[in-house]
């Protein structure tokens, strides 16, 4: 339940749209990495939003791309996965173009 309602939060303060999400969970603390795109329907430009809420609230976009699809969304798996091996335990949210 805390994890879907951290999920839709975080969701909702983004201003582009945004498609996939991983929410991550250690110890209580909680982070989320997604692929923000900056026009509905297209792959590119993309960025990758890192945000740490309840460690100070800091956002970081680490990767952006502006020419390669997929690009974005494989970073966001990358760090997801980094998580995962330093004891995290990441769920991904995918959010179809209906959804938005």
């Amino acid at each position: 339940m805390t994890k879907t309602i951290t999920f839709l939060a975080l969701l909702t303060m983004s201003l582009h749209t945004v498609a996939d999400e991983y929410v991550c969970t250690s110890e209580g603390i909680v982070r989320s990495i997604s692929v923000e795109y900056e026009h509905k329907g297209w792959k590119v430009p993309c960025k990758v939003r890192y945000d740490k809420p309840a460690e100070g609230g800091t956002s970081e976009y680490p990767w952006s791309a502006k020419a390669t699809p997929g690009y974005c969304e494989d970073r966001a798996a990358f760090l997801a996965g980094k998580l995962e091996n330093w004891g995290w335990q990441c769920e991904r949210f995918e959010t179809s173009e209906d959804d938005e």
